[in-house]
């Protein structure tokens, strides 16, 4: 959380926005004031993304999703404009942490404190389906801990029950492999029993600090979760009752969020039913809220005359673009999921600044310096060398490159693979390679656009001494990676992003240059 930017809008519809809960690739999340004195969380879409007709049509999926379950046990909507210039979805602010933060910040909740979160999540879910409606993403990062209970967010990937949904385009599963069920993983249509399965995962994880189902990669991860029965050897017996049902393989033999609570029975009222660390988290988040929102507007200068007329910049075409297109992960763009206003699961917003472009041809007359193709996943894991802690690439299909359609149907190649190590350190890189169309861009126009879409003034700060490409840009404040690197050489297009305790903020820069000199190279070997 941070105290709104010069850059950030003063205005979102009738709030005054005064800091940042959290951004991402595609916007941003802010705190916001109601003419009421009420405290909102506003996420705000780039009003370039709101160009493309689909990416405007999954937000107001969103806005609807969300209204249709705004109630006592989800973030209630407080007012949206999915047709404005720049999209946007106002919820009441909720000081509450994630679960997932909870867990990180103290470790596994009490028992009695998981069979008040397992009551509060089947009742989200019972209205949640009542709606008419399946998240499909249930988590401990889409889970609040408010003083009052819980609240279930992010409803950017939800769907009706009834919409069929197998895999996306890219060829990327919906949801996050270690909560997902058993017909998400076989990419079966998720119904609401996906949901209770969710839950499940969920509830073992805050009992014990650590999912049911185990595996060294995220395909080994789903494989366990299709086949294998879950551990719940660390489950406190009164727990593993209420878990177990929610874990079979058969949707059918899941009880329904109804029947769930039925199994966890009635609870005794408790006015302190988190650990402290939550109650900790929740007066720190307030305090800080309340001191903004006490801020004064600022008082707009005196008027002057007008400036002389400047020509506004070109506009670029809205960018559709996966950084690491993974199987099992929510993939907020390629595969048109929106996700939601917790802090972890939100968005940048672009800035316009002047676009260099090196070398002194203009890139309407650059040749494409690669006409080949991109590398699959088995390719590089034989041509590329992580350090020895991660293992062998993998990707959604090894031996497989995709042909990634753009908003206005033309594709070009892409390919996404993955390092992970046991300690949990990670290197994501991604592939895009544009070809020059008969009279149309070349490939470097292409790959330029595309490129300079991900450039966000005073958070990617451009790098043109890395050598092995023409030029480069790093992300500054990701919350989910340590480091990224974006890069550009004639029609070929970068993204490398690495993670993990071993490679700290500003010790991974070597390693991520060192995997982005080694991916031009595996280009250049086809």
């Amino acid at each position: 959380m941070q105290i709104l930017g010069a850059d950030g809008p003063t205005h979102v519809g009738p709030f005054r926005t005064v800091g940042v809960l959290g951004q991402g690739g595609m916007g941003q999340v802010l705190l916001g004031v109601a003419p009421d004195g009420r405290l909102v969380a506003v996420k705000r879409i780039h009003a370039d993304l709101a160009e493309d007709p689909g990416f405007r049509s999954r937000f107001r999926r969103e806005v609807d999703a969300s209204r249709r379950v705004s109630g006592a046990y989800t973030a209630p909507v407080v007012d949206a404009d999915p047709d404005a210039p720049t999209p946007w979805l106002a919820s009441l602010f909720l000081p509450g942490p994630s679960l997932s933060e909870a867990l990180d910040a103290g470790g596994a909740l009490p028992e009695e404190a998981v069979r008040l979160l397992g009551a509060g999540l089947a009742q989200a879910l019972d209205d949640i389906h009542r709606a008419g409606l399946v998240h499909r993403d249930l988590k401990p990062s889409n889970v609040l801990l408010t003083e009052d209970g819980v609240r279930v967010v992010d409803f950017g990937i939800a769907r009706a029950a009834d919409h069929e949904t197998k895999l996306t385009h890219t060829g990327a599963l919906i949801g996050s492999p270690a909560f997902m069920s058993p017909e998400q993983v076989r990419g079966e249509q998720p119904g609401p029993a996906g949901d209770v399965f969710s839950l499940g995962v969920t509830l073992v994880t805050a009992a014990t600090g650590r999912t049911p189902f185990a595996g060294d990669s995220p395909f080994a991860l789903m494989h366990a979760v299709a086949h294998d029965l879950p551990d719940l050897d660390s489950v406190p017996p009164p727990l593993r009752r209420i878990v177990e049902p929610c874990l079979a393989k058969d949707p059918a033999a899941r009880p329904t969020p109804a029947q769930l609570l039925q199994l966890i029975g009635p609870l005794p009222p408790s006015a302190h039913p988190w650990p402290e660390t939550v109650y900790g988290r929740i007066a720190e988040r307030r305090a800080w809220a309340d001191r903004l929102a006490a801020t004064p507007a600022p008082v707009p200068p005196p008027p002057t005359a007008p400036p002389a007329a400047i020509p506004p910049p070109p506009r670029r075409r809205p960018r559709w673009r996966t950084p690491a297109t993974v199987a099992g992960v929510v993939l907020a763009m390629a595969a048109g999921a929106v996700l939601a206003i917790g802090p972890e699961n939100v968005y940048y917003a672009a800035f316009p600044a002047p676009v260099p472009a090196p070398g002194s041809t203009p890139l309407a007359q650059v040749q494409d310096k690669y006409i080949k193709s991109v590398p699959t996943c088995n390719q590089v894991g034989t041509s590329m060398k992580a350090p020895p802690a991660f293992g062998r690439a993998w990707g959604n299909f090894p031996d497989k490159v995709f042909q990634y359609r753009d908003s206005e149907g033309h594709t070009h190649p892409q390919s996404a693979c993955v390092w992970d190590s046991r300690s949990g350190d990670r290197i994501d890189i991604t592939w895009d390679l544009y070809r020059s169309r008969p009279g149309g861009p070349t490939g470097a126009e292409q790959a330029k656009e595309h490129y300079e879409g991900l450039f966000m003034q005073g958070h990617t700060p451009r790098d043109s001494g890395l050598g092995f490409v023409e030029e480069g840009m790093w992300l500054k404040d990701s919350d989910e990676n340590n480091c990224v690197l974006y890069a550009r050489d004639v029609n070929l297009e970068l993204f490398i992003a690495i993670k993990g305790v071993h490679y700290p903020k500003g010790s991974c820069e070597d390693l991520a240059k060192d995997m982005a000199r080694q991916s031009v190279a595996a280009v250049k070997s086809l």
